[in-house]
């Protein structure tokens, strides 16, 4: 937060920068300041790929409550089911074995 001297609380943790802005991006939306621990001075904070999602203490209720929305309306996501493609490095490799063909 801005203030120095405003008082946080952690919302949760989430096991990554993409799902904590979803998660910020939904708070703000909903009038509600937050931010994440993702990096302090270019460096990861916090443990490896998992994201803390703060917010003013005073909001936590409803930042909770906000954030039982999200979870429920994102739930029927099965992100193991979800194809996203290759990643870069086997689209690579995948492109030279045909060039080699």
């Amino acid at each position: 937060m801005s203030d120095p001297l405003e008082q946080t609380a952690k919302l949760t943790s989430v096991p990554s920068e993409t799902e904590a802005a979803i998660v910020i991006a939904a708070l703000e939306e909903n009038g509600i300041r937050a931010e994440s621990d993702e990096y302090t001075s270019g460096l990861r904070a916090g443990p490896w790929n998992w994201v803390d999602i703060m917010v003013p203490a005073q909001e936590l209720a409803k930042a909770q409550e906000i954030l039982a929305q999200v979870q429920e309306e994102n739930d029927h996501i099965n992100w193991s089911q979800v194809d996203v493609g290759q990643p870069e490095d086997d689209v690579e490799e995948a492109d030279k074995s045909d060039e080699e063909e």
